[in-house]
């Protein structure tokens, strides 16, 4: 197979920003994928000293934004901006992009520092304004009647406090935001294909290098638990509720949140051999196929997953045979493992010893639309350190998945490596990186 991409700027990896609940930084981050780290907490929410739901998350602990080394002024003005409230979501991210500026030894302070900027996240800001909304709401209309808060009424009084938080609730203004915090003026995008954003964010930022809009990119993206999210995965009947993900097990049953995000440095490689930049890997392309079926469950017996892989090997100038490490999405439910492993098993034959198998959410939980991403940063590290790590809780396989997931830390040599996403709404990805070592 030909190496030579079609374009001539090749795009790699050069800094890697994670906030995870196994750890904070590249370093304790990777450390904690090797000690099987996971932090699993029961998170409650009250309201009004009542119990509203209680569920199990991967979650972090004690994180603090200003620790992080970032302007103290723009932070304010965001917090100014947000009438007070702290958005952690926005937060993570602006602490990744940190983290993986640092990472890749860019100098981003300098003004026309041709840095692009790709945001991911499923509903940044929603949750705060749902809160915001309910309580206020609440609070506007307990105790009185019928005709004394007439609909009218209720409008011209909540309309004036709501609007600000509802228009902010529009991804442009973060991505605002956090351009201004790192000077960003270049090319910028904010993206939103449900749990598959991060590939498709990959994507972006290379299009981005190779149409030299920016010499590097930061990939980034973030989730944070969340009650009203968990009411509604658990009424789809997809949240697990003993707080265990086991992908591909006979006794799978749910997923469960992860908490943070993460920063990824994409860079020409031109350009970050000239400052002797360490790079991770090169990405070689990402493929795309979208399903159109439903919102929460994939077609059972379509190609769709299928095409969007074959997508990637086209893209990507990459034989499947190739590939020697293979991070599937591996949700932990049955339906979704099921369309998962019958796209793997059409591409690489049942039961294949190569690619080796594994799956990170058992170890930082699902992070919606920063887990492709988050699941990216565990593969690079792998790649970079030619360790593959196990698959949690992978004691009970089903064989009607066809897969044997790798169950025990392997050393290996380590050169391409894949990642796929099978998403809501049908939004099936996949990307290819290779070790330049």
């Amino acid at each position: 197979m030909n190496k030579n991409r079609s374009n001539d700027r090749r795009v790699v990896i050069t800094g890697i920003g994670p906030i995870s609940s196994i750890g904070i930084g590249r370093d304790n981050f990777w450390q904690g994928i090797l000690e099987k780290r996971v932090n699993i907490k029961l998170e409650k929410a009250l309201l009004d000293n009542e119990l509203l739901g209680q569920f199990y998350t991967h979650k972090i602990d004690n994180f603090d934004i200003s620790k992080f080394g970032i302007d103290k002024d723009k932070l304010k003005d965001i917090r100014e901006w947000k009438e007070g409230e702290e958005v952690i979501d926005l937060n993570y991210l602006i602490a990744a992009i940190k983290l993986a500026l640092d990472d890749s030894h860019i100098d981003y302070h300098v003004e026309n520092n041709n840095i692009g900027l790709v945001l991911a996240h499923e509903n940044l800001g929603l949750m705060p304004f749902c809160y915001k909304l309910g309580n206020l709401s609440y609070d506007m209309l307990i105790g009185k009647t019928r005709k004394e808060m007439t609909r009218k009424n209720f409008v011209e009084k909540a309309y004036p406090t709501f609007l600000k938080s509802a228009y902010d609730v529009q991804s442009f203004a973060d991505l605002f935001h956090i351009a201004r915090v790192f000077n960003v003026s270049d090319y910028s995008l904010f993206i939103n294909n449900a749990c598959a954003s991060g590939l498709y964010a990959f994507e972006a930022a290379a299009q981005i290098i190779r149409n030299k809009h920016a010499e590097a990119v930061v990939v980034a993206a973030s989730d944070s638990p969340d009650i009203l999210k968990y009411l509604w995965f658990k009424n789809l009947g997809i949240y697990s509720p003993d707080g265990l993900v086991r992908p591909f097990c006979k006794d799978s049953n749910g997923l469960v949140f992860g908490d943070g995000g993460v920063g990824i440095v994409v860079e020409d490689y031109e350009h970050a051999k000239e400052r002797n930049a360490s790079i991770y890997a090169e990405y070689l392309g990402g493929g795309f196929d979208l399903e159109g079926w439903k919102i929460t469950v994939p077609q059972i017996g379509s190609n769709s997953y299928q095409k969007a892989m074959q997508k990637t090997f086209e893209h990507s100038q990459t034989a499947k045979e190739e590939i020697d490490l293979l991070c599937p999405h591996g949700v932990g439910y049955q339906v979704i493992d099921y369309y998962e492993s019958q796209a793997i098993t059409a591409i690489f034959g049942n039961n294949p010893k190569k690619p080796a198998i594994t799956a990170f959410k058992p170890y930082i939980g699902h992070n919606l639309g920063a887990s492709a991403i988050t699941e990216t940063a565990i593969l690079l590290l792998a790649l970079k350190n030619n360790i593959i790590p196990p698959t949690l809780n992978y004691n009970n396989p089903d064989t009607k998945f066809n897969l044997n997931l790798i169950k025990e830390k392997k050393s290996m040599k380590l050169t391409t490596a894949m990642k796929i996403c099978s998403a809501f709404a049908g939004f099936n990805a996949g990307a290819i990186f290779r070790s330049l070592n």
